[in-house]
């Protein structure tokens, strides 16, 4: 299928979040194209709720003005990280030509913004200067979604990405540079690619090229182009697998059932097999305020994660979720909220209910006594010089 260009005037570039992604950390979005050339047959973009239209792959618009719109915007914006790639590839076969993406990482870099790459494409190595230069003022990091090596899968569902093993290259060069990596493994398709040997590889093969953890999440069909697109498909290449398709999703854009746990649970089980984190660290960035908080709420996140991995109650995760996004947006510390006013203290904060005060307060504790550890070694090492 041929792609065709046209320019675009972007009335801005930055999106904010209304509270920081749970995966990736960040808090801004931003896409240097509107559309994608990579034509993944899964892609949920093509749903349309992110404003695309179901020929995203036919038509890509280049955001020509993105570095004026950016150059307005940053100066407004509070210092945070900054995701390219979550909707539309920002390295793209067309970005080789046009360099949008590059002009805007040197803009971020101007202005000291931390930046996050998701992407299919090796050509993100080209950038590796800049991005270095935003690692040494800010922070920056690349992930690449890597969903098999098995080559007949990845063309039928990833037609015109770079491969798998071109991604993984890259992974390794990026990861030797320095800069913070690891591999999305999503979406996972139920029959196609998530059996444990499947996993197992892109698990094993990115931990010893360098990746620092896998993130793991399965596959979404929504109503409309996208489960039409990905059904026909399937059609032509895995015919004995619709009725099971049909099973999973034919209510509901999520899989039904006990599917996605199992799958989760196996996913999360290689990975700690392998050594190998299922989520990723939270990034500190240079002069980060409030870092308590930004744990405390890390650590709130990860509970959530794994009661759901485990099959926990709903109001349960999403009362600990709400709890963090509490925390991670104060404008105070919690210690001191805690150390002055006590357990009444995090309770008259909204969504923190007795329970999930307990936890916070044995947290800071653990914080407090970490702190205190770190402070008699800084000085007994002064006493012995």
């Amino acid at each position: 299928m041929k792609t065709e260009y046209r320019p675009y005037r972007a009335r801005s570039m930055v999106n904010k979040l209304k509270h920081v992604d749970d995966w990736l950390w960040v808090s801004y979005t931003l896409n240097p194209y509107r559309g994608c050339a990579h034509l993944c047959v899964y892609c949920d973009a093509r749903a349309n709720q992110y404003g695309l239209s179901a020929t995203f792959e036919q038509v890509v618009y280049c955001k020509e003005n993105a570095v004026d719109a950016l150059e307005r915007q940053l100066p407004r914006l509070k210092r945070s990280i900054v995701s390219t790639g979550a909707v539309c590839d920002a390295y793209q076969p067309i970005e080789a030509e046009h360099r949008i993406t590059r002009r805007i990482l040197e803009t971020l870099a101007r202005h000291r913004f931390p930046v996050e790459v998701l992407t299919k494409s090796d050509l993100v190595l080209r950038d590796l200067d800049v991005l270095q230069e935003i690692n040494g003022v800010a922070w920056a990091g690349v992930l690449f979604t890597i969903t098999t090596f098995d080559p007949v899968v990845a063309g039928r569902f990833e037609p015109y990405a770079p491969s798998p093993e071109r991604r993984l290259t890259a992974l390794e060069q990026v990861a030797k540079a320095g800069l913070t990596t690891g591999v999305m493994l999503c979406p996972h398709l139920p029959g196609i690619s998530d059996d444990e040997a499947q996993l197992e590889e892109v698990v094993g093969r990115a931990k010893d090229a360098g990746a620092q953890f896998v993130l793991h999440g399965g596959l979404t069909l929504k109503e409309g182009p996208q489960k039409a697109r990905f059904l026909k498909a399937l059609e032509r290449y895995y015919p004995h697998l619709l009725p099971r398709y049909e099973e999973l999703y034919g209510v509901g854009y999520s899989p039904r059932g006990e599917y996605a746990l199992q799958v989760g649970r196996l996913a999360r089980e290689i990975c700690r097999r392998h050594g190998v984190p299922d989520r990723m660290s939270r990034p500190i960035l240079p002069g980060e305020e409030l870092l308590v908080n930004r744990r405390i709420a890390e650590s709130l996140l990860l509970r959530a994660y794994e009661m759901e991995l485990e099959g926990g109650a709903g109001h349960r995760i999403w009362a600990y979720r709400k709890a963090a996004w509490t925390v991670d947006e104060l404008d105070e510390s919690l210690a001191d909220i805690y150390g002055r006013e006590g357990m009444s203290g995090l309770t008259a904060l909204p969504y923190i209910g007795s329970s999930i005060a307990e936890v916070i307060s044995s947290l800071l504790e653990e914080i407090k006594g970490a702190s205190k550890v770190r402070s008699r070694g800084r000085n007994r090492g002064r006493r012995q010089k």
